[in-house]
């Protein structure tokens, strides 16, 4: 059952959810935007520990070569060590050096719970070169804010704004370009702009495609190694039989 679970398609967008309202928490703690004394931050921070100390354990437990799988997720590992519980166990948050050493290890935490994020970000960006697509944009926008820059006596800031701005084709026109060079730069602009929202608007979308496919596919396998597994069962018990019957 819990195998089922965890190979479903659908539970690594369920994690992935967990990982950025995990982060959203520890950051706002973090920042003192809340307070870790309060009684929903502790019942929040309780749930989301319990959902992956869950999903590190079950991983683990079906894991292959556990060994491997500790190596490649230390990260998942210290998400899920219970600091904030053992600082109340033993009563040594309140002590100043303890204290800081546990904002170290809440930030070690934020860190390790965005590795889920990071690792998502990372196969997004190399889908299709997405991020060939992206550094390219990147450099068209600062080699035309120079451009403007330089040329219609703006300044950076004011150029780079510029440039966000028409290469998103949103054009406040709080900044029109003079100069034919400046104008041509803005058509340019504009085209990569179109052309690059809609290569990325396909590659995220491929990108949702293949892991669904790639989730179906696991699933599916799994379902064959079961079917096998049954198969093998039942073949010994035949042979079994089969020993009983000439005997």
């Amino acid at each position: 059952m819990i195998k089922k679970i965890i190979n479903d398609s659908r539970y690594e967008v369920v994690m992935i959810v967990m990982a950025v309202l995990y982060v959203v928490l520890i950051g706002s703690e973090m920042l003192a935007l809340v307070s870790s004394q309060s009684l929903w931050y502790h019942v929040f921070d309780t749930l989301f520990w319990g959902i992956f100390v869950f999903d590190y354990s079950s991983n683990l437990y079906y894991a292959e070569d556990k060994g491997e799988y500790v190596r490649k997720n230390l990260l998942d590992l210290i998400a899920i060590l219970p600091f904030v519980q053992l600082a109340a166990f033993f009563r040594i948050g309140r002590i100043a050096r303890f204290a800081k050493l546990f904002r170290v290890l809440k930030f070690t935490r934020l860190i390790a719970v965005s590795s889920k994020l990071w690792d998502v970000l990372r196969k997004l960006m190399n889908t299709s070169g997405l991020y060939k697509i992206l550094a390219l944009n990147f450099v068209a926008v600062m080699v035309a804010s120079l451009v403007l820059s330089i040329v219609e006596k703006q300044s950076f800031l004011n150029a780079l704004w510029w440039s966000i701005v028409t290469t998103t084709t949103v054009g406040y026109g709080d900044i029109v370009p003079q100069t034919a060079i400046t104008k041509a730069i803005a058509i340019l602009l504009m085209l990569i702009g179109i052309s690059t929202f809609g290569m990325v608007t396909a590659i995220i979308t491929r990108f949702f495609v293949d892991s669904e496919r790639d989730a179906k596919i696991d699933e599916l396998t799994l379902k064959i190694e079961e079917q096998n597994i049954i198969l093998q069962r039942l073949e010994a018990k035949i042979d079994v039989l089969s020993q009983d019957g000439h005997g």
